[in-house]
């Protein structure tokens, strides 16, 4: 396969400026390619094994090329460009350091996605759901000695959901490693372990907003 051409001028000083999101010679914010995807608007190679150092520099330097700041006296086309780049730049790296995240952004990339309806969800988390939720308008229900003994249950519920999201980040990040492949069952077993993902975080959710935590904390990590 030939490589793709990244040969490309400056729209300002009309310098040789390649793939880079900032012109090396002015400095100005260059267009991103219409085929651009969020591996490249970091410069990085398409792979869902990422290393965390490289992405965290990589975001630190695009960040600092594109920001808005750096073009509040340029002329408008250079202050819209640098506005679309930094936001690129920015859900970039929200998606791509979040292994969860990341996974679905693989699905979408080649054209799948979770499971719809259940469908492909193991059992044992469908009846898992039934089971919290019951146990969650029980709570909602009891009242004095009853209600602290449900509450005391929801917490343990609550600590063992959070263990298990972490679990399977951990087995998420281990199986990218050799997850390149995109034959149909690699997309397949990737989109199970996202859906459940998604399963377990909703529940855990709904036990934190049971015990009246509200659903503001973030699971990714």
């Amino acid at each position: 396969m030939e490589a793709p051409d990244t040969r490309r001028e400056c729209w300002q000083c009309h310098a040789e400026a390649g793939a880079a999101l900032a012109c090396p010679r002015c400095e100005a914010t260059q267009p991103l390619a219409p085929d651009a995807d969020l591996f490249a608007v970091l410069g990085l190679p398409r792979r869902l094994a990422v290393d965390v150092a490289d992405l965290e520099r990589r975001y630190h330097a695009a960040s600092r090329a594109v920001h808005p700041d750096r073009h509040q006296t340029a002329e408008p086309r250079a202050r819209e460009l640098s506005l679309a780049a930094s936001a690129a730049v920015n859900r970039a790296y929200r998606t791509l350091r979040d292994p969860v995240a990341r996974g679905r952004y693989w699905l979408e990339l080649h054209g799948s996605g979770l499971a719809k309806d259940g469908a492909g969800v193991p059992p044992e988390i469908a009846a898992e759901v039934f089971e919290t939720q019951e146990k969650l308008a029980e709570l909602r229900a009891a009242t004095g000695p009853e209600g602290e003994v449900l509450r005391r249950e929801a917490g343990a519920m609550r600590g063992r959901l959070a263990e298990r999201l972490e679990a399977l980040r951990g087995r998420l990040l281990a199986n990218y490693v050799n997850g390149n492949d995109v034959a149909g069952r690699s997309l397949e077993e990737l989109g199970r372990r996202l859906a459940e993902v998604a399963y377990l975080r909703t529940l855990l959710g709904d036990v934190e907003e049971a015990l009246g935590e509200g659903r503001g904390t973030d699971h990714r990590h």
